[in-house]
């Protein structure tokens, strides 16, 4: 399912437009005995044993006030927690599973767990690494951490390899942080917005 076709804009937060962004249920593996999970059953995550053995990992399996698939995102990302940025793209699969049942506290605190997990780690200078961080700038606004959004975006605009498709983005961003917006918006809906000339003198 990883070549499933998608049809549209991206969200903000990258999330894929349909019919890719129906298929979160098919995304992970999950052992019915022993109760691992990966993208790959058979791809062992070094630690895996401890930490499916442990009792946070155990309370997220036993869990049933929360919806299987946000907590089987939450125990992947328990044992990828090496790696902050994946696991953090876990958690934010997570809050995606939660803003489809319309449960905006849900998605809300798994942004938060996703936006400690990055906030914290060293990212790239590169294109790439802006990327990443405009990805955060989203993941924190729709977690109500309006302020943190604001810093990260104008820390970020001055960046000498920022490209105009990034700009124009953030400057959406930072019009949304202005109105305490916490909705979800697509790519297109933020370069229609923004005009591609001259587009940092837009507020």
């Amino acid at each position: 399912m990883g070549s499933t076709s998608s049809f549209g804009s991206y969200d903000l937060d990258l999330r894929a437009p349909p019919p890719r962004r129906h298929t979160l249920g098919l995304w992970l593996q999950d052992c019915s005995n022993c109760g691992y999970i990966n993208f790959a059953i058979d791809d062992l995550i070094p630690g895996a044993v401890e930490i499916v053995h442990s009792p946070e990992y155990q309370d997220l399996r036993a869990g049933r006030l929360t919806p299987k698939l946000v907590l089987s995102f939450k125990r992947h990302a328990l044992l990828v927690s090496a790696d902050p940025f994946e696991a953090g793209w876990s958690l934010l699969h997570a809050a995606w599973v939660a803003d489809d049942l319309n449960d905006r506290a849900l998605a809300s605190d798994c942004r938060e767990g996703c936006a400690d997990l990055w906030a914290g780690a060293v990212c790239s200078v590169d294109e790439d690494g802006l990327r990443h961080q405009t990805v955060l700038v989203d993941v924190l606004r729709r977690s109500e951490h309006f302020d943190e959004a604001e810093a990260l975006v104008d820390r970020l605009l001055p960046h000498p390899s920022m490209t105009p498709e990034i700009s124009r983005v953030l400057q959406f961003q930072k019009r949304l942080i202005s109105r305490f917006d916490v909705d979800g918006y697509t790519c297109e809906q933020a370069f229609a917005a923004i005009p591609q000339d001259n587009p940092t003198l837009q507020h």
